[in-house]
């Protein structure tokens, strides 16, 4: 985190809602502080995130009031507020023991706060680093699998999350995933416009665009990806640089353990234009399931 950034955070001890204490920053966006917070009645420690647009956003002479910088960009601001409320009132809708539990949100401090349980644990990419890519099999069971069960999940309350990459997704201490981070998420069946989110190597075409048609399949194309860099270390191109001359190269390319079909299945998952990406979260979930227990009868045999 840049210094300038934690400068224009929440002091340490601030109170929020007359509930949560502000114990220090763990992350830092474009659009948000993310903090470990205490609750003063119970004493347990949470997660909140602020509303916090860097680019356009200050504080106050209070320390605490988030105001915007400047009358141009005054509509600006009201409209990622809006989308932080959505962030929020998506997440109150959703319960999931692989999705972030939401607690409670409120306007204070001229922002919008979002609190969180918190979890000991390290982010996916993190993770990964313990494991050499040719002894990653439990991730088939214990992370791919129940993040596929929370994306169904997902959709079928019609939400399309919009972000799924490594750092969005937390392993807790006992090995489970969950998944993180709803600030681009939409209601994907009424959204009549589509504001741009985008990670590089992990956001399909369709969401360069306003008006491009999204669906399950712009969540497969991300979560495609990040099974990609989970079983690679290599993060796909970006889209864009994909456009002219795709030159991604399968994941056996960088790992001959996974099998052809899961391989094929992963870069369908990857296709460029949405019409010829796999959409269905079942098949994919099939290929996974086999792959696991083809492996496990292999180790069992070791």
């Amino acid at each position: 985190m840049q210094a300038t950034q934690v400068e224009l955070s929440l002091p340490a001890n601030s109170v929020l809602n007359d509930t949560y204490k502000i114990k220090e920053v763990i992350a830092t966006s474009k659009l948000s502080f993310v903090y470990i917070a205490e609750n003063t009645h119970e004493g347990n420690q949470l997660i909140i995130k602020e509303f916090f647009p860097n680019d356009i956003a200050l504080r106050d002479l209070d320390n605490k009031t988030v105001i915007n910088r400047l009358p141009s960009t005054k509509q600006k601001f009201e409209e990622l507020k809006a989308i932080s409320l959505n962030e929020a009132l998506i997440m109150q809708q959703i319960n999931h023991h692989n999705i972030v539990k939401y607690i409670d949100h409120f306007e204070e401090n001229g922002s919008i706060y979002i609190s969180m349980e918190y979890y000991e644990g390290t982010l996916l990419d993190q993770y990964l680093k313990d494991f050499p890519i040719n002894d990653r099999d439990h991730l088939y069971a214990s992370i791919l699998l129940p993040l596929m069960n929370a994306l169904c999940y997902l959709h079928e309350k019609g939400i399309l999350h919009r972000d799924i990459k490594p750092n969005n997704i937390m392993i807790d201490s006992k090995g489970n995933p969950y998944l993180l981070d709803f600030g681009s998420a939409i209601y994907y069946k009424t959204a009549e416009d589509y504001q741009i989110f985008t990670s590089p190597g992990y956001s399909p075409l369709e969401q360069y665009s306003t008006i491009s048609e999204q669906g399950v399949y712009t969540d497969i194309y991300s979560l495609a990806a990040t099974f990609y860099f989970s079983l690679t270390n290599v993060i796909p191109p970006d889209v864009s640089q994909r456009l002219i001359e795709d030159k991604i190269g399968d994941v056996r390319t960088y790992n001959k353990k996974v099998s052809i079909l899961l391989s094929k299945t992963i870069m369908w998952g990857l296709a460029v234009q949405a019409k010829k990406r796999c959409s269905s979260l079942k098949y994919m979930k099939l290929v996974i399931t086999i792959e696991g227990s083809v492996n496990r009868i292999k180790n069992y045999f070791k």
